[in-house]
């Protein structure tokens, strides 16, 4: 989501409109974050005060941030301005959010998406899992735009394969220690291709482990910018192996390098891949049709290329121009 804001701000959207960033979290001890969202509120409060038309835009997902958004909802419509509400989560999260909540909690959130003037979802599956679980109307489709890529690398069908794996242990929906599971096995069977993992949290002892008796398998923690492009350029095939997204932007970029893929048929997937022709598809969670597909991947320099190219001529249909025109679309239609 920071990295869409990102883009967002720095897009000709940002010289079209007059925008101004509110943040309502950031990373500090409970007392400061209650006192940054309560900053926030006041901020908000004294903009929608303000002269002329004015719309809100506000970027969602669930747990604390619902909590979060769905006042800064209340509040945005009880002064009487639009709201644009997207939620960025996956399917997956939605409903487990869902599932603990109790009927008091399930309602307030309900009546902040409905409140809102617009809701979107970043993807198919995504807005109907909104409209489901909180019985929303008419949930649109609003998609992460591809970031530019520098382009260039490797030919993903030549030599040994590289195989890029961005997403960490951190978030257990991030589906990585499934990926070291589907690995175990084929890092030995296949001592030329090489197996990396990077991203936020420790790595689980099973990683660790396979990284110590395999030389082709290895943990790098957390990327800067700079070094997740050297990674993209290099790769051969990049694995999502999640289990639950909303539109993964790692994804987005892998396609735009024009790697080829392997991912979970799940969430914001199913929107930008189709099987054997952008990528292979896999069901969450399984660890053994990870391997199969991986290997079928390595085994095949022809359908790697193949794939390669599919992705790629997809990534074009998401880019940033498309996307920045259906959100320009919106805020006019919302905001005259």
């Amino acid at each position: 989501m920071a990295e869409v804001l990102r883009s967002l701000l720095a897009s000709p959207l940002a010289q079209r409109y007059r925008m101004r960033m509110i943040v309502t979290y950031a990373l500090v001890s409970p007392w400061r974050r209650l006192l940054r969202f309560v900053a926030a509120l006041v901020e908000l409060t004294v903009w929608c005060l303000g002269p002329g038309p004015r719309l809100v835009h506000i970027q969602g997902a669930v747990r604390g941030s619902l909590y979060r958004k769905s006042i800064c909802v209340f509040v945005a419509r009880l002064l009487r301005r639009p709201v644009l509400f997207q939620v960025h989560a996956g399917p997956g999260d939605i409903e487990d959010f869902v599932a603990r909540l109790d009927p008091v909690r399930r309602a307030v959130f309900a009546t902040a998406l409905r409140r809102a003037t617009r809701t979107v979802a970043v993807s198919s599956e995504s807005a109907r899992a909104v409209e489901r679980c909180f019985g929303a109307a008419r949930v649109g489709v609003l998609p992460n735009p591809v970031p530019p890529v520098a382009g260039g690398g490797v030919d993903v069908g030549a030599g040994p394969g590289r195989v890029l794996y961005l997403g960490g242990f951190a978030d257990p929906a991030k589906g990585g220690e499934v990926l070291v599971d589907a690995i175990a096995s084929l890092a030995g069977e296949r001592p030329q291709d090489r197996f990396e993992f990077f991203g936020p949290g420790d790595p689980p002892p099973a990683l660790l482990d396979l990284a110590g008796r395999a030389e082709n398998v290895r943990w790098g923690g957390w990327l800067d910018a700079e070094a997740k492009q050297e990674s993209f350029r290099g790769a051969t095939v990049f694995v999502l192996p999640s289990i639950s997204e909303g539109l993964p932007m790692a994804l987005l970029e892998a396609m735009a390098w024009g790697r080829s893929i392997v991912a979970s048929a799940m969430g914001g997937v199913l929107d930008l891949i189709a099987d054997d022709e952008d990528g292979l598809l896999v069901a969450p969670a399984d660890s053994p049709g990870l391997t199969a597909a991986l290997r079928r991947l390595l085994e095949d320099p022809e359908l790697r290329r193949r794939l390669a190219r599919g992705a790629e001529r997809r990534s074009a249909d998401f880019g940033e121009e498309a996307v920045w025109g259906r959100l320009d679309g919106l805020y006019q239609e919302l905001a005259g």
